[in-house]
């Protein structure tokens, strides 16, 4: 009868997973904790997802309820460490028969704890009962889950810049142009790369909010291995405008703008390389031209080191 209940809870994720458009691979061999990996393909053909599901099926599972989860335990020592270190995001899928209820968590060293306030030998996990198996939300969490440690995410974000970098670094320019929505707490604006390597022009968007932070903050953790220099072409109008208000004095008799403080060149020395035009104070536009700071040159040397087959990569220290 268990078993004819755990077939069920299989059969049920696998047919949530294919009507979202997820590939369901059931895992026969019996393991320490892995009934199936999910995997999901855009339409492009690129690999977006690859999961490891835990699928526990029956109302046995859903007794222990405490406020608004589920508490699923027996985790032993050995199951603990294989979701942790597992190179597959891991989860659980809890499925209750009865009201048709399916609640999934993810298997982190975040979300499984110690017993005993962290003093026992086992481990359980809470399941919140909100968290339904691949609703929409689900869906984009799940899409988003990795279980990669940091220093491999962040050396990817990077890696996926390294055509900007590397087109600055042969001679090309990058320009970032950007229009914020002043005062909204949405962050709601367009972003964008201009990137000529010399020979062609091409645009890259970035459709991304970035709530709560001004765009001055954004752009430094946007664009890392960057600096920002205000493009000079694009501001002349403004800046001018600026320099006469500040330091100019218009001779109504000649006819003729005179100098009174800085030259127009010494005041743009002064202003702020990250500025905008401000529109109203409704909108502010950016164009700044992107140079190579030293994480940018940190990181070529690096890639390029690591890119290549090196001698001696399996002589590593033993105690």
């Amino acid at each position: 009868m268990a078993n004819t209940i755990e077939r069920i809870g299989i059969h049920h994720c696998a047919e949530i997973a294919v009507r979202n458009k997820w590939i369901f691979r059931e895992q026969p061999v019996d393991d320490i904790g892995i009934d199936a990996h999910m995997e999901f393909v855009d339409e492009s053909g690129k690999n977006r997802q690859l999961l490891a599901l835990q699928i526990k099926s029956g109302s046995s599972w859903f007794r222990d309820k405490k406020d608004d989860y589920i508490v699923f335990r027996d985790i032993n020592d050995r199951q603990y460490n294989y979701w942790t270190t597992n190179s597959l995001p891991c989860i659980v899928v809890l499925y209750n028969p009865d009201d048709d209820m399916c609640i999934w968590q993810k298997l982190t060293d975040k979300t499984i704890e110690r017993t005993k306030g962290g003093r026992g030998k086992g481990f359980f996990v809470k399941v919140p009962t909100a968290q339904s198996f691949l609703n929409h939300s689900s869906n984009e969490k799940l899409l988003s889950f990795t279980n990669l440690p940091k220093h491999v995410l962040n050396y990817n974000f990077l890696l996926s810049q390294k055509k900007f970098i590397q087109i600055i670094k042969d001679g090309g320019t990058v320009k970032l142009h950007s229009t914020e929505w002043i005062h909204k707490s949405s962050g709601k604006g367009k972003t964008e790369l201009i990137v000529d390597d010399g020979e062609n022009e091409k645009r890259y968007s970035y459709p991304y909010y970035f709530p709560f932070t001004p765009y001055t903050e954004v752009f430094p953790k946007l664009f890392p291995w960057a600096d920002f220099e205000a493009d000079e072409d694009f501001y002349m109008e403004e800046d001018e405008s600026l320099w006469r208000e500040y330091h100019c004095y218009y001779d109504k008799e000649d006819e003729e703008w005179l100098i009174v403080g800085d030259s127009f060149e010494e005041f743009r020395k002064k202003l702020n390389p990250m500025r905008s035009i401000d529109y109203s104070g409704e909108v502010a536009e950016y164009m700044l031209t992107l140079s190579i700071n030293e994480l940018g040159r940190s990181f070529l040397t690096i890639d390029d080191y690591i890119s290549k087959e090196q001698p001696y990569t399996k002589a590593v220290p033993e105690e």
